[in-house]
């Protein structure tokens, strides 16, 4: 039975109001955080968009029904069922990781989940993130390009677009230009959002140091969805520290102001370290997301690569246990309903297995060669490969060397993986 609306989350932890559904709408600096009937009736129409999209494509009912639930129902998987959902511009958005709806992007993306769970021979791919640059001047505590930064850029404003729309024909949905710094290349961002087909959300990654308001509109102006800043402390010198650049912090802030004044969705991503994880640093941060106007918070768990390399970074029990409850806190609590939409994608991951190493997303770095993910620095086949999606198929057959998969990531990656 499919399910598209607002359960209350059953929480194992203690110390969570279940009374979710009772969220109200809030506005927050024009970056509406939607629940309650809107919610519910958002939910609704998207759920009939995915069962209309699954008719249009088997034109059997029973098949497609069958495949549309599972489709919703991944929902529960990825732990998006929480009872609110961010709007912007008559769009909704379910999550970070999720185009906005209606649109041709999410469309594109429910197609490359209905290849997955229909075992479709054909290759697709629900997003790419793509370092544009290796350019920074920030001296980021994790930094993960930190062996590679500000080497010269080797790929052009037309190779970057040649890229991308190689996998625009894989049927991606979403785009998050990441770095370096890619805001040091914001001529050539425009240039893509100009030149690439329709269907894709962009995201651009930054630093948020100098991107000005005059760069905000324009980058909404050429169809830029949102921005992802960084900030990695609710305090002006701890993240100042830990980003290597004294007023960050603040430089921080005011480019979120500027995100949110030029109509571009606003998220902030937190790499949550055990120096930083309590109760009272999580909540004060959020309230500083939320004060900001942000419709999303992402938090990220250091890993032990770039600057990072070689370091017992990795958050301890205790601290994994509590940015967990804080992510359910955010999501499914209803003194939180008017807070951004969190994202945890390492709870996900160890819940689920990966979703990368092209299952659904993929990283390509500055240099055009497609990595595993972010965080794996192996290069694998350049982007511009002509056996693209042979490469991409052998790629989900030997997964992520990083990661030693549990049995029940193995047996998911079985189930979605296409017929070979």
């Amino acid at each position: 039975m499919m399910n598209f609306h607002c359960k209350t989350f059953k929480m194992k932890k203690p110390g969570v109001n279940k009374s979710a559904i009772k969220f109200s709408s809030a506005n927050n600096k024009d970056n509406k955080i939607a629940a309650g009937w809107e919610y519910r009736i958002a939910s609704l129409l998207i759920g009939l968009n995915v069962i209309w999209l699954a008719l249009l494509r088997y034109k059997n009912p029973w098949k497609a029904f069958h495949f549309a639930a599972k489709v919703i129902n991944t929902r529960d998987q990825f732990k998006t069922t929480h009872p609110k959902i961010a709007k912007k511009a008559n769009k909704y958005y379910m999550n970070l990781h999720t185009p906005g709806w209606p649109s041709k992007a999410f469309n594109r993306g429910i197609h490359h989940s209905l290849n997955l769970f229909s075992q479709s021979p054909d290759i697709s791919l629900f997003s790419v993130v793509f370092a544009i640059t290796n350019k920074c001047g920030f001296q980021c505590e994790h930094c993960v390009e930190w062996e590679n930064l500000n080497r010269k850029d080797s790929l052009s404003a037309y190779d970057l677009v040649a890229i991308i729309k190689r996998f625009h024909h894989l049927g991606i949905s979403q785009v998050h230009l990441s770095g370096g710094e890619p805001l040091n290349r914001l001529e050539d961002i425009l240039f893509i959002l100009d030149s690439v087909p329709e269907g894709i959300d962009f995201w651009v990654f930054t630093n948020g140091y100098n991107l000005s308001a005059e760069k905000a509109a324009r980058l909404k102006e050429h169809g830029m969805a949102g921005v992802i800043i960084s900030l990695d402390h609710h305090e002006q010198e701890r993240h100042d520290q830990f980003r290597g650049i004294r007023g960050s912090y603040q430089r921080a802030l005011q480019s979120a102001q500027h995100v949110v004044d030029s109509g571009l969705l606003l998220a902030f991503s937190c790499c949550a370290t055990n120096e930083f994880i309590s109760m009272n640093s999580l909540d004060s941060y959020a309230r500083v997301c939320r004060n900001a106007g942000a419709s999303f918070i992402q938090f990220l768990e250091p890993e032990a690569v770039g600057h990072y390399q070689q370091k017992n970074v990795a958050l301890n029990k205790k601290n994994r246990e509590l940015l967990e409850h804080f992510f359910y806190l955010l999501n499914f609590d209803a003194s939180y309903s008017g807070y951004p939409i969190a994202s945890y994608p390492a709870m996900i991951k160890r819940q689920n297995g990966c979703p990368a190493s092209g299952l659904h997303f993929l990283y390509i770095d500055a240099d055009g060669f497609v990595h595993a993910c972010p965080f794996n620095k192996k290069k694998l086949f350049p982007a511009s490969s002509s056996i693209l999606e042979k490469n991409i198929r052998s790629l989900r057959e030997t997964g992520c060397s990083m990661i030693e998969f549990t049995s029940k990531s193995k047996d998911s990656a079985k189930t979605l993986q296409p017929i070979q």
